[in-house]
């Protein structure tokens, strides 16, 4: 599952500078991770924990995060997410667990 997030000014965390402030990028690296199990069973899933090394600042104009699930369970699923830029440079990686349960 690949979730682009096209960059604006209002995700700098200086307006002096053009870098992406954490937490945009820890909202993406969680929605790819939601995304990547919620597609396959077929209904939404709560995130239960989250983990995120930031390896470089993020700038430019466009995040690229692609997750891939590591284990679906019947409780609950793992996800590893990687986060690049628009140069493929790697940003940050992260990896989401997610209740799997229904309901």
């Amino acid at each position: 599952m690949t979730i682009a997030l096209p960059l604006r000014a209002e995700f700098g965390r200086d307006p002096e500078r053009r870098e992406i402030h954490g937490g945009v990028i820890a909202a993406l690296i969680d929605i790819a991770g939601h995304a990547a199990i919620a597609a396959r069973l077929h209904h939404g899933v709560p995130t239960v924990d989250l983990r995120i090394d930031y390896l470089r600042m993020a700038a430019g104009n466009e995040l690229l995060a692609i997750a891939e699930p590591v284990k679906l369970g019947r409780t609950l699923g793992t996800v590893d997410i990687r986060v690049t830029d628009d140069q493929g440079k790697l940003v940050a990686i992260g990896r989401g667990v997610f209740s799997t349960r229904e309901g």
